[in-house]
């Protein structure tokens, strides 16, 4: 017999109502033992729904929607679900994967990898994820019975977890010398005024966050402060959240300009580094010593090779062989797992 924990969770929303609806999902026993232990009689046959009283918490309806499956709808009071919860947790209940979620969610979706796939399609960030997306569930349909095993844990390979930058935007982080341009640069991909662009150095005392769609790739852009030896103690604040979010950054763009070198930037230990010459509109921009370290050359301020740093950083987090294998992606944990050739 089974000795996984069945799934608890709540498909109605944590906030006051008549009625509040949530799921208890697993193994059928398992679950008979809970609703025995949690009602003190029978759990309901497959098919019945029947009135129960939750201990002393509230009374409801449990509807046994299947050997594996019940719905518990006890009134909808925000302490009442409180309680509930503590009571589930202490007979052992967890809470539910994403792709557990998503078998309740979507009644017309012809099978379990199709309602997980519509799933993630309602909150997946990026556009380049709609159509992958789509023909997952007969990707994964396609593959032979003998392929799939038992996915007890998140058993993602590499490539997985690039396309789920596609669900959840990746974390770019500029950062660089002040003066670098790197508020024009955000402000040029955003197409908004989202920092303050100005010459004077100092200008950015804060690190400013935007959502930017790089070519179908969604993103969470970091515009960090100018590094300067001079900088006040708002700025030295400033720097400290900086470093926070270098430290979980997927990617790091040092930009800096002609005249104003590279300078050495910690950050996170695995995530993709870019070195951009900035401001290539200047005089001097051509013969600079930096360009020499430069992966790519652009101008914020004209436009020059933007283009190109959208694609670069598009297709340095999500490669596009990774979009163009035709192998099943594992988009959601919970999905069975297939063999480490099969998906590279």
């Amino acid at each position: 017999m089974s000795t996984v924990a069945p799934a608890w969770w709540w498909s109605t929303a944590h906030a006051p109502g008549a009625i509040a609806v949530a799921h208890l999902e697993g193994d059928a026993r398992i679950i008979e033992g809970v609703l025995r232990t949690l009602t003190g009689k029978d759990a309901p046959r497959t098919g019945e729904v029947a009135w129960r009283r939750f201990g002393t918490i509230d009374d409801g309806v449990i509807a046994r929607t299947s050997n594996q499956h019940a719905l518990l709808m006890p009134h909808g009071g925000t302490r009442i679900r409180e309680l509930l919860d503590a009571r589930l947790a202490e007979l052992g209940a967890r809470a539910p994967t994403g792709y557990e979620s998503a078998r309740a969610s979507w009644p017309e979706a012809t099978d379990s990898i199709e309602r997980a796939m519509l799933n993630t399609l309602a909150c997946a960030a990026s556009p380049l994820a709609i159509d992958l997306l789509a023909a997952q569930p007969a990707r994964w349909r396609n593959q032979p019975a003998q392929n799939f095993t038992p996915a007890t844990q998140p058993l993602c390979t590499p490539r997985d977890l690039r396309l789920r930058r596609l669900i959840t935007p990746a974390r770019v982080v500029v950062t660089g010398p002040a003066n670098a341009g790197k508020s024009t640069l955000l402000n040029a991909l955003a197409g908004r005024a989202v920092a303050i662009a100005h010459h004077a150095p100092g200008t950015t005392r804060d690190a400013v966050a935007a959502r930017i769609n790089l070519a179908g790739l969604v993103v969470d852009w970091f515009d960090t402060p100018g590094v300067r030896a001079d900088m006040d103690p708002i700025e030295r604040a400033a720097a400290e959240l900086a470093a926070r979010a270098l430290a979980c950054a997927d990617m790091v763009i040092e930009l800096t300009a002609p005249g104003l070198g590279w300078h050495a930037i910690a950050g996170a230990p695995t995530a993709l580094r870019m070195r951009v010459l900035n401001q290539s509109d200047r005089s001097d921009a051509a013969a600079c010593p930096e360009r020499a370290g430069a992966d790519l050359v652009i101008s914020a301020h004209t436009g020059a090779a933007i283009d190109k740093l959208v694609a670069c950083v598009r297709d340095s987090l999500v490669p596009p062989t990774d979009i163009a294998d035709p192998a099943p992606w594992r988009f959601m944990d919970g999905l069975p797992a297939l063999p480490t050739a099969a998906s590279a």
